[in-house]
């Protein structure tokens, strides 16, 4: 049995954090023993120790940009030092062997690697475009520490390489994956949340942040809604700590929309699939290029069709015309035609709905890519 040490960036219930919460605990634990560090406490925390996976909690500093400035840098490299010496020491009490670092915010392994003399595999969930200097740096160092660096999209990694500093075959594929399971609460928010059972809805689901579109999923909206009375949306997710003016902000922009009796703010749910059964069209209308978001996966596989901006990872998720519609990128007009073609066929929901389930068991299932990542780290510990 070998085990991996994983270092995280947090401890919610969001992409990255499901995301390695599966992979740990679908792991053959005859052949891996996964020991998962996080830097704070949280539901991810509960739910790994639920599931009988060891869990550590130390409280080392996550790239953000909060340190960026000169108080933030010492601050940074305090605790980033700190725990380096907390790390190598759990590292050697349960004799790690390999060291699987989740997200390039997480610096960590690099001392850790220098300590233990362990390969180290970078998993990489981000597409950093700006600043330009940090996605310039967190290239290099990926590229530099990491014995293989794991991406979750092709698109992933082609914007890795863009910056110039990966090897010849460091960087691979492994697409997320999600469990299809037969679901067995179909309940949903229309009535808590005043939502007509006759309504047509879209929802948006993500944490509200810089770049995950909710102005544009908005602004796309308002267009249609005087014409469509029956059109209701809403919004599920909340902000970083610290970023609570960004709730405040969108609660806002709703209130003065004209239409607030059909827009509903449901927060941060952790019932998923009860969003999915209040929804009929899922929208993701990241700004930025999403790498690979696993809520579109998750929206997929409960045979919600889905419309996109056509930039990274949905563009490799999502048929056009098949299982959604894929537009150009940042056009609120062509989002806005997009939920037009939905409100006036309702046969194609259900069609795409339908096929996007058939795609995410073909492609996308839990098993292929618990079954990638393990013959993954068997030839990483082979050599």
């Amino acid at each position: 049995m070998k085990t991996i040490m994983y270092l995280h960036a947090g401890a919610e219930m969001y992409g990255s954090d499901k995301v390695l919460l599966q992979l740990v605990t679908g792991l053959d634990k005859k052949q891996f023993k996964p020991i998962v560090v996080l830097p704070e406490h949280g539901p991810l925390e509960k739910a790994l120790e639920t599931n009988d996976i060891q869990t550590e909690v130390v409280a080392y500093p996550i790239l953000r940009r909060k340190y960026f400035n000169p108080k933030g840098i010492f601050n940074y490299a305090s605790g980033y030092f700190k725990a380096g010496k907390v790390l190598a020491n759990l590292a050697i009490k349960y004799h790690v062997d390999l060291i699987h670092v989740n997200t390039l915010a997480v610096l960590e392994g690099i001392t850790l690697k220098k300590r233990i003399k362990k390969p180290l595999i970078w998993h990489v969930h981000e597409i950093l475009l700006s600043p330009k200097f940090m996605w310039k740096l967190t290239a290099y160092l990926s590229a530099k520490y990491a014995d293989k660096i794991v991406v979750v999209s092709n698109a992933t990694g082609e914007h890795l390489k863009r910056a110039g500093y990966s090897k010849k075959n460091q960087i691979v594929t492994i697409y997320n994956g999600i469990n299809v399971n037969k679901r067995l609460d179909n309940s949903d928010f229309r009535q808590e949340f005043n939502i007509p059972k006759d309504a047509f809805v879209f929802g948006h689901i993500g944490r509200i942040n810089a770049w995950k579109g909710q102005e544009d999923f908005l602004k796309a909206s308002l267009k249609l809604m005087p014409d469509y009375p029956k059109m209701h949306i809403i919004f599920s997710g909340n902000a970083f700590k610290g970023e609570e003016w960004r709730e405040d902000r969108l609660k806002g922009e709703i209130t003065n929309s004209g239409f607030a009796n059909r827009i509903h703010y449901l927060g941060y749910q952790k019932n998923i699939s009860k969003v999915f059964s209040t929804i009929n069209v899922f929208v993701t209308s990241s700004t930025r290029p999403d790498p690979f978001p696993m809520v579109t996966l998750e929206a997929m596989a409960n045979c919600k069709p889905i419309i996109s901006y056509n930039h990274g990872g949905p563009s490799e998720l999502i048929v056009d015309g098949e299982t959604g519609y894929l537009v150009n990128a940042n056009e609120i007009s062509s989002l806005s035609l997009a939920f037009k073609k939905m409100l006036d066929d309702k046969n194609i929901v259900v069609k795409f709905g339908k096929k996007g389930k058939q795609r995410v068991i073909l492609h996308f299932s839990e098993k292929i890519f618990i079954n990638r990542f393990s013959l993954f780290y068997e030839n990483i510990l082979k050599g």
